[in-house]
Formats: C-alpha cells, structure tokens, sequence
C-alpha cells in the first residue's frame, strides 16, 4: 500500500506541476498578449500624436508662409506710403516757395508803385493833390 500511496503522491505531484506548468504557460501567453495589446495601444496612441503633429505643422508652415508674404506686401505699400508722403512734403516745400517767391514780388511792385507815385508826384505837384483829394474822397466813401 505504501507503493500505491507514493505513486498515488507521485502522480498527484506530477499532475499538480503539469497544472502549474500550464497555468503558467497561460499566465505567460496571456501577458504577452496583453503586453501585445499594450504596445499597439500605445503605438495607435503615438501614431495619433504625431499625426496630429504633423498636421500642426503643415498648418504652422502654410499660416508662416502667409504671414511672410503679407508682411512683404505690408512692406511695399509702406514703401508706397512713404514715396508719396515725401512727395507731399516735396510739393509743400515747392508750394512755400512759391509763396514766398509771390510775396517777395508783391513787395517789389509795392516798392516800384510807391516809387512810381513819388516820381509822378514830383514831377506833377498839381495832380498829385487832386490825386490826394481822390484818394481821400475814396477812403471816405
């Protein structure tokens, strides 16, 4: 009986350590997979990521890309801007010239007239109290 009862704990053992063996080896194939699962997941999860990142980019090119060509269109209506101002400012001074030069020829025929006037006067004493009276009746007036 004690043959029996060994071979009966044998077996129960050999019996038990196959269980162990396979619960084991399901363990491990069921880790593997889940560790499968893992790195898909986390893969899908990255893939995601860096297409969304991707995806920034190309929109943070094409938005650089605009803002440069609108800042070098800004830049040349700047330069318009500018040309026309100076322009302007040459056209004032040209016209303040010309002012000048106006006034400055007034004075001159004032000058010439009111010489003129004391020529004819003393050249003419009568007719310049006539004009005198004329000139006093106007004022009147």
């Amino acid at each position: 009986m004690a043959s029996s009862s060994l071979s009966d704990i044998m077996r129960d053992h050999a019996s038990g350590l196959l269980d162990h063996k396979r619960a084991s080896e399901q363990l491990r194939k069921d880790a593997i997979k889940d560790i499968g699962d893992l790195c898909d997941t986390a893969t899908s999860s990255l893939s995601a990521q860096l297409t969304r990142v991707l995806s920034n980019q190309r929109e943070i090119e094409s938005l650089s890309r605009d803002c440069a060509h609108l800042v070098q269109q800004h830049v040349r209506s700047t330069a318009k801007w500018t040309k026309l101002v100076d322009q302007f400012n040459a056209s004032l001074k040209e016209l303040g010239d010309v002012r000048n030069w106006a006034e400055v020829i007034e004075r001159d025929m004032l000058d010439v007239a009111a010489t003129l006037e004391i020529v004819h006067s003393s050249l003419n004493p009568a007719s310049a109290s006539a004009n005198a009276m004329g000139q006093l009746s106007l004022d009147d007036d």
